[in-house]
């Protein structure tokens, strides 16, 4: 089951037109549990870094996992599960153009973080 989990992270890389280049690694830990991690680039330049540490199951767990779409070096968003100390911040949160500004939210899967990368290319596309 996590081969077939890896294998449609690599479907999915593949039928997204604006990634030009893809540098993806799997590691599997057991039948079920592995870790993923790649970076993404677009025909812009703009770069998403994804890592999942996941057990795949009848219900899949994200035990960790981070999506940073950045541009320039600069970070557009970035989603993740790792906790910020002291302060009340959800487990499942998301930056927004900077550190300071995280909004709480649902574990993403790669699919969306990709439609969401999209979405912001075709309207930086339109502001040029």
């Amino acid at each position: 089951m996590l081969i077939d989990y890896f294998r449609r992270i690599e479907e999915i890389v593949s039928s997204f037109p604006a990634i030009i280049s893809s540098e993806i690694s799997f590691d599997h830990r057991t039948h079920n549990i592995g870790f993923v991690k790649g970076v993404l680039t677009f025909h812009d330049g703009s770069e998403l870094h994804f890592k999942e540490f996941v057990k795949v199951g009848d219900v899949t767990v994200k035990y960790k996992y981070a999506y940073h779409y950045q541009k320039e070096g600069r970070l557009i968003f970035r989603y993740d599960n790792h906790p910020i100390p002291l302060k009340d911040i959800p487990q499942c949160h998301k930056h927004l153009l900077s550190e300071e500004n995280i909004l709480e939210s649902t574990v993403p899967c790669i699919e969306d973080v990709l439609k969401e990368t999209l979405l912001f290319l075709s309207s930086w596309n339109k502001l040029r």
